[in-house]
């Protein structure tokens, strides 16, 4: 038998492209992600179309980007039932789900049904892919964009068809459902196909044909080519070899237009068998080659694309692996030195205040001490008082007492004012803020401020004790 109709698959599949096209003044439509995948795929560029996701899924985890997981999760879902990959396909939609968290983003919810209930339909779980697609539907009930919500459950619908092949009334109710979502040229041409297969009611075959001649998308020229490929399976059945290859031809050149490798290839078979049973061994043989020679591409690509994320699941699990014996290391080696840490600590942590107020005593008894060294107790007193009674000979005083700490400053910082020195000369004294604050009539807080500033000018770095410094000099 030499009649290949389009498979529901594929018929989706490039709905799914067009739509994308169709809606593309809305940018919003569907995120980024799912049009490139889409546009990859439809021109048979698999690996490009895994590698954009793995890459994505990559920068999306870097970022934190929750929703840009979600999606690339259910892309590469989406790829890998395309690739009869079911149990890796399964796989990445839990790992979408489980990413969802408390997440009840409708569009993203129905996605990932959809994509289950795919997968269980070509399980031969009939009754496990309604209960999914029933799931997203419900979903997609919710979704507020409504262009969004009408591609959806016409996506949902088509592909809920294959479930109810055995059941003509259900199967006609479903189809009736996609139409009134998006009446594309697909639907109607899927049910031309489906007379045509059985060749029976050719005439209503004929008529659905027609209906897609005429649908709102039959200036897509991926629909239009899966229309004339299905006139073509229409004059195959009816015994007329002229008019099949001339529709499989026009067909051709529109999967061409279009570049779909997938399309281009069931284009080739039909025009192989169709030359075939028109004795014309040469043109049959010629397009056998080219359907060879490009199936064997198709499959090459699609092996390689798997690799990829088989690949990328190996990685992932070595990792986690990793991660796990490391995360046990560091909880243990943790316990211990918190451990360590706390007996340590406990002992410290008493004796360290006394240190602290011993150290503090010690160091103001050792100032005194070093100032009554320099100089004798009448000058430190005189000094002093002068500093307290704010006399204005006091700065002059003080140079003569202290003339190596005088020389030492300017020579530090030789811009220094009188109001600079002043301050500085209070803190070689070891006079406290209060006390300056009392004597220069200043608040506390402009204190602070003059040493803060001082501290500035002198070049210090924010670390450096300002006391200490001087004290030191």
């Amino acid at each position: 038998m030499f009649l290949h109709h389009i498979t529901l698959k594929s018929l989706i599949l490039f709905f799914l492209l067009q739509i994308v096209k169709y809606q593309s003044q809305d940018y919003s439509f569907f995120p980024e992600t799912i049009q490139k995948t889409a546009n990859y795929y439809n021109k048979g560029e698999y690996v490009k179309a895994m590698e954009f996701n793995i890459n994505a899924l990559k920068k999306y985890e870097k970022a934190g980007d929750k929703d840009g997981i979600v999606t690339t999760y259910t892309n590469i879902g989406f790829l890998l039932f395309s690739y009869n990959k079911l149990q890796e396909s399964i796989d990445y939609l839990e790992k979408a789900k489980t990413e969802m968290g408390t997440n009840d983003n409708p569009l993203f919810l129905a996605r990932i049904y959809s994509e289950y209930a795919k997968n269980y339909t070509r399980l031969g779980m009939i009754d496990k892919s309604n209960i999914f697609f029933d799931k997203a539907i419900q979903y997609t009930e919710d979704i507020h964009v409504e262009k969004q919500k009408k591609y959806l459950l016409f996506y949902i619908y088509t592909w809920k068809q294959l479930n109810f092949l055995d059941k003509p009334d259900s199967l006609r109710n479903i189809e009736r459902k996609a139409l009134v979502n998006l009446p594309s040229g697909i639907t109607y041409t899927k049910i031309a196909d489906r007379f045509i297969e059985n060749n029976v009611r050719l005439d209503s075959a004929e008529y659905y044909l027609n209906k897609a001649l005429f649908a709102p998308d039959r200036n897509f020229i991926l629909i239009k080519g899966i229309t004339l490929f299905s006139h073509g399976n229409l004059y195959v059945v009816k015994g007329d070899h002229e008019k099949a290859l001339h529709y499989y031809l026009k067909s051709l050149d529109a999967f061409k237009q279009g570049k779909s490798k997938t399309l281009i290839r069931k284009a080739y078979d039909s025009l192989s068998s169709v030359y075939n049973a028109m004795n014309n061994e040469k043109m049959s043989k010629e397009y056998l080659e080219k359907f060879k020679a490009l199936n064997d591409s198709i499959k090459k690509e699609e092996k390689a694309a798997i690799n990829i994320v088989v690949n990328k699941l190996s990685e992932d699990e070595t990792k986690e692996k990793r991660q796990e014996k490391n995360k046990m290391y560091l909880i243990i080696s943790c316990i211990i030195v918190l451990f360590v840490v706390s007996v340590y600590f406990i002992r410290r942590i008493n004796l360290s205040k006394q240190l602290k107020k011993d150290r503090l005593l010690e160091e103001q008894t050792l100032k005194v001490l070093k100032l009554k060294k320099q100089v004798n107790n009448s000058s430190f007193d005189k000094v002093i008082r002068m500093a307290k009674d704010d006399d204005p000979f006091f700065l002059s005083y003080f140079k003569e007492v202290y003339p190596e700490f005088y020389e030492k400053l300017i020579n530090h910082n030789a811009n220094l004012k009188d109001n600079d020195i002043r301050f500085c000369a209070y803190i070689k004294l070891n006079i406290s803020n209060k006390e300056i604050a009392k004597f220069k009539n200043l608040t506390f807080r402009s204190v602070e401020t003059t040493k803060y500033r001082l501290k500035k000018k002198l070049g210090l770095d924010v670390s450096t004790d300002l006391n200490k410094w001087i004290n030191d000099l």
